[in-house]
């Protein structure tokens, strides 16, 4: 089976060539778009393939990924942003899978990794679909936070894609200003498009908005259950910022309604009740983010570092608030193994030192 990418750009001559390096060891054919840049992108691009095209930005990532895949003449198609990096070993995957596939397969779901430690290990990830049959039953909906809806035979394979915008690029108001006039057109918005319009509001600061806009998403019908799991742990913070604990604890434990608590969950619990220096209840529901494992499989942002790392480090400061240094130090010895080189493990581990305890673990740790 052949594979051709399809990738829309602008201004990405930074990080452009990172990306198409690799393509090129497993991609039968690369189809790049402009949607209007003023560096040298398009050369860059034609560097790694003859399939340049243009198109007139119209605030519709959708249109403009659909227009690229109208040139695709593979058996399938895949998709990443210009500032994605694909590993060695995810090249090695993709090739590998795609000379020994057959059409049986429609959607093929990789893990996608925005965020991982200098280590390369994931930290923050979500499976997305990666890899798609081409015909004319699958293409992109939305204007932004656009998406293949997957049906099908649909496969997961363990192969990341990493996302890794260049460190000085950071959050603007673009996907909320294409929400904010979509709204202004008439356009109804999607439970889908509802739950990422909060969001964006909520990461631009608009949180007395973000508030509503949330509460709206979960007085849907519907909507992806993980979503609205999410959804109930961003309103949460958003009444922390208002000085709201009670709410903000209320709609945590709202959150179970939608399904089992998740890691990420019992954190935001544990760091309401530690503000609150209750220190007891927040360890309880620290310790009950260490037992659970993240549901990979259920198309969730997974925060990996909520079932280990976080409440490992939390639990330190909690028990040692509580006076109980050994079994603080117990759970650093614990978040100093998963990240040695954290700015406060290091401090941590200066301060159980200045107590009398050595680098080695605590004899008494479970």
């Amino acid at each position: 089976m052949t594979l051709g990418l399809c990738m829309i750009v602008k201004n990405e001559s930074e990080v452009l060539e990172r990306a198409l390096k690799r393509v090129v060891s497993f991609a039968d054919e690369i189809v790049i778009v402009d949607t209007g840049s003023t560096d040298n992108t398009v050369e860059i691009a034609k560097k790694f393939t003859d399939k340049v095209y243009y198109f007139d930005w119209i605030d519709d990532f959708s249109a403009a990924r659909n227009f690229a895949l109208s040139k695709v003449e593979s058996d399938y198609w895949m998709w990443l942003d210009a500032d994605d990096i694909v590993p060695q070993n995810t090249a090695c995957g993709i090739a590998e899978f795609m000379q020994n596939a057959n059409n049986n397969v429609d959607v093929i779901m990789l893990p996608y990794v925005v965020e991982r430690t200098e280590d390369g290990k994931a930290i923050f990830s979500y499976y997305r679909e990666r890899i798609i049959k081409n015909n004319s039953k699958y293409f992109w909906q939305g204007r932004v936070h656009e998406v293949v809806q997957p049906f099908g035979n649909i496969i997961k394979l363990p192969f990341e894609i990493v996302h890794e915008k260049p460190k000085d690029r950071g959050n603007n108001m673009r996907n909320l200003k294409i929400y904010r006039k979509s709204i202004a057109d008439g356009n109804i918005l999607s439970e889908r498009e509802q739950y990422y319009y909060a969001r964006e509001l909520y990461y631009n600061d608009f949180i007395n908005e973000a508030i509503q806009e949330f509460n709206i998403f979960l007085a849907m019908p519907q909507g992806f259950y993980v979503n609205k799991i999410d959804a109930c742990i961003m309103l949460a913070k958003c009444y922390l910022k208002m000085n709201d604990i009670q709410s903000a604890l209320d709609i945590v434990f709202h959150s179970f309604i939608y399904g089992l608590p998740t890691g990420e969950a019992c954190c935001q619990l544990g760091s309401i009740y530690y503000n609150c220096k209750d220190y007891k209840k927040a360890i309880y529901w620290y310790q009950c983010a260490t037992l659970l494992k993240p549901d990979i499989d259920s198309g969730a942002f997974i925060d990996f570092s909520a079932y280990d790392f976080t409440p490992f480090l939390w639990l330190t400061v909690c028990y040692d608030k509580l006076g109980d240094k050994e079994k603080a130090y117990e759970y650093h010895c614990r978040s100093k193994e998963i990240f040695p080189n954290h700015p406060s493990v290091i401090f941590n581990q200066a301060y159980f030192e200045s107590l009398g305890y050595n680098s080695q673990l605590s004899n008494k740790r479970r």
